[in-house]
């Protein structure tokens, strides 16, 4: 506890508790209200009698009390049509309080910030799916990659990510749609992808790959693919709509010097990656197991504080795993 003056906390109580409209219960363990104040009205708590049961006179607090643990927070309650409270319950040997305090406006930045978020994440899903529209010219490639439009050697961080457990692929009969479930896992994993700093770059059969280091960064492209594939990692721990309670995902990174530049298809341009690491993360993914992030041993060099989560590993049936150095994601306790 903090030992405070008491000219503080009289400073404290007249300014920052006294804007927030604070209230108070206090309820024997029986249940019954022992006495109240502050400013009840504001919460439509008036009138109440005391020595009468709390269930009978607040009807959000039924069965809560007595509280079964040492306190309880309620961030944001709504009790009258325009006030939102923010309600601390807590228990002491005799008895439990309940405190309130106005989080009116609070909420209102809290809805104005959830709405900020969703309209992000739906940008980050309309940039997952137009992302191929983008390089249409090389003065595209010049503003927005980093890259020269002729092409060049530039080390990145090659992440592939396996989607398993997709039905239809191997049964002829298959009643599902193989593309329609690919879709809902790239729905899922490119806004993690996008948010550090990755490109989509294209999908092989059920497996998709994204390049970190072409756009313009302060962190290293071992830091953003491994940023990125613990985030999909939890996603897929999480169960996380679009993806299903099947869902699994098996990821490798690789680092090093690739030739990337714009090959000319069709009417446009699309991004070209090529280079040893690109072969060795998908050879390597295609013997990956579900759950499981393997890395290379240039991306391991790239990471700071994180190398403490990742473990010397090898991968089964990978005729490249005796030549390299593996590294496997275990997340610290």
């Amino acid at each position: 506890m903090l030992n405070l003056p008491q000219p503080i906390v009289t400073f404290l109580c007249s300014t920052v508790v006294r804007d927030r409209f604070p209230a108070y219960l206090q309820v024997t363990k029986n249940g019954d209200l022992l006495s109240y104040g502050g400013a009840c009205d504001r919460y439509g708590l008036n009138p109440l009698q005391l020595h009468q049961s709390i269930d009978d006179q607040i009807f959000f607090l039924a069965g809560l009390l007595p509280l079964q643990e040492a306190a309880m927070h309620i961030p944001f309650l709504q009790l009258e049509d325009d006030i939102i409270a923010e309600v601390h319950l807590f228990a002491e040997e005799q008895h439990d309080w309940v405190v309130f305090f106005d989080a009116t406006s609070e909420n209102e930045e809290h809805v104005l910030i959830q709405q900020k978020v969703n309209d992000l994440s739906l940008l980050r899903r309309k940039q997952a799916r137009s992302l191929g529209h983008i390089i249409q010219s090389e003065t595209v490639a010049e503003n927005i990659l980093d890259i020269r439009p002729a092409g060049e050697q530039k080390s990145l961080s090659i992440l592939v990510i396996k989607c398993c457990n997709i039905e239809g692929l191997d049964d002829k009969t298959a009643t599902s749609n193989p593309l329609k479930i690919l879709d809902a896992y790239l729905s899922a994993i490119s806004p993690s992808i996008l948010d550090e700093g990755g490109l989509v770059h294209q999908n092989i059969g059920n497996s998709i790959v994204a390049v970190f280091g072409v756009l313009p960064s302060t962190r290293s492209s071992s830091m953003q693919a491994i940023d990125a594939s613990v985030r999909i990692l939890q996603l897929f721990e999480e169960r996380q709509p679009p993806i299903g309670p099947s869902a699994q995902c098996a990821l490798v990174v690789t680092t090093g010097m690739v030739t990337i530049g714009l090959l000319q298809v069709g009417f446009g341009k699309t991004l070209t990656v090529m280079g040893q690491p690109m072969d060795v993360a998908v050879n390597l993914n295609e013997h990956s197991i579900g759950g499981t992030l393997i890395i290379d041993k240039l991306t391991f060099d790239g990471l700071d504080q994180r190398q403490k989560s990742f473990r010397p590993a090898s991968l089964a049936g990978s005729f490249m795993t005796e030549s390299l150095c593996l590294y496997s994601y275990h997340p610290l306790q």
